[in-house]
């Protein structure tokens, strides 16, 4: 904490009316620092086949972590007849239920339940997000599913393998 205080001192201090060009430059290549310049990211390593999309549009998200929503139905209460949302603690136990299931299978997905009825579940491999929204779909729970802003309806949504 000391040398950082010396070094405060060292520097001169001047009024932004007195700042000369050379002390404007000084400034900023001390803003650009050390770091690395910005870099566009790779493209992805797998080559475009219009027979198989699929493979080139997993290869963009590879690498990279992935967020996604999954919603839940209603349940029906048992004690008024009538549809409700889910309580927090329902909803947690039916991600760790989708979680062992996801598990079993190899698939690595954590689930984090932002609300009654909606859980975000991420991926640290987005190209595994397919894998998730495959799953998930397939569960009754799971009425509405989204990631990159798009949403996929259960009563819209059709398997990729009958695709």
């Amino acid at each position: 904490e000391e040398e950082e205080e010396e070094e405060e001192e060292k520097k001169p201090r001047k009024p932004w009316n007195k700042m000369t060009k050379e002390d404007w430059d000084r400034l900023e290549r001390e803003a650009e620092g050390p770091g690395e310049p910005w870099k566009p990211p790779e493209p992805p390593s797998e080559p475009f086949d219009p027979q198989n999309p699929m493979a080139y549009i997993k290869g963009t998200k590879k690498g990279k972590p992935a967020m996604m929503f999954a919603n839940l139905n209603k349940i029906k209460d048992e004690e008024t007849g009538k549809y409700r949302d889910r309580t927090k603690e329902e909803t947690e136990e039916v991600s760790f239920r989708h979680k062992s299931l996801m598990q079993s299978g190899h698939l690595d997905a954590t689930p984090y339940v932002i609300d009654p009825n909606k859980i975000l579940w991420t991926v640290q491999d987005g190209s595994k997000g397919y894998e998730v929204k495959e799953f998930l779909m397939l569960q009754p729970e799971v009425e509405e599913f989204e990631w990159d802003q798009q949403k996929t309806h259960k009563s819209t949504w059709k398997p990729e393998a009958e695709l």
